[in-house]
């Protein structure tokens, strides 16, 4: 047997005491397992490390340069929150005048539609009254050329009856001279007998 169980052997009156109680067999055996060092076991000597190491941190002013670092850290935290913010209200600008220049570009869009839609209109009816006018000129110089026609053809016909008319008095008159030279002859031939 080892020197720990003969030492737990030797607590009765540890054993007789009610569990979670200072003294008890845990206790007893934790104390027999680790050893102690000016009557203290490794957890307590790791809790004096661990303030003593705090303390000289404290007075190496670590602490403080750990704050500073972490107020440094804040700041810079705000100002990159006040720097997204500018950024943000910078973005909301552009975007609202975006959407103005889109407004703005949708409401010159829909006055040059209506405008070209009433040149066009325009230019239509325009269109329409000059191929009027066109037909009417052309209509006036077709009956003006029909009309000229019809004169001149009516001249013609005129000369060419007024022709014919002539030649047929002329004929007419010939054949008459004929009969009448006799009657002339005997007519002048009756004066010299009177």
């Amino acid at each position: 047997m080892s020197e720990t169980s003969a030492t737990v052997s030797n607590l009765p009156e540890v054993a007789d005491a009610p569990a979670g109680a200072p003294g008890t067999v845990a206790e007893a055996e934790h104390a027999a397992a680790h050893e102690t060092v000016l009557g203290l076991d490794s957890y307590a000597i790791v809790g004096l490390a661990f303030l003593t190491f705090v303390l000289i941190l404290w007075k190496v002013g670590a602490f403080s340069a750990i704050l500073k670092g972490l107020d440094g850290q804040a700041d810079k935290v705000k100002a990159d929150l006040a720097e997204a913010a500018a950024l943000k209200a910078e973005a909301q600008a552009m975007k609202d005048k975006a959407a103005a220049d889109a407004a703005d570009a949708e409401a010159q869009a829909k006055a040059t539609l209506a405008n070209a839609e009433a040149e066009a209109k325009r230019i239509v009816q325009q269109a329409a009254a000059d191929a009027e006018d066109a037909i009417g000129r052309r209509t006036k110089l077709a009956e003006d050329r029909i009309a000229a026609e019809a004169r001149g053809a009516e001249a013609e016909l005129r000369a060419r009856a007024a022709d014919i008319t002539v030649k047929a008095a002329e004929a007419l008159l010939a054949a008459r001279s004929k009969d009448l030279a006799g009657l002339t002859d005997a007519a002048i031939a009756g004066l010299d007998r009177n």
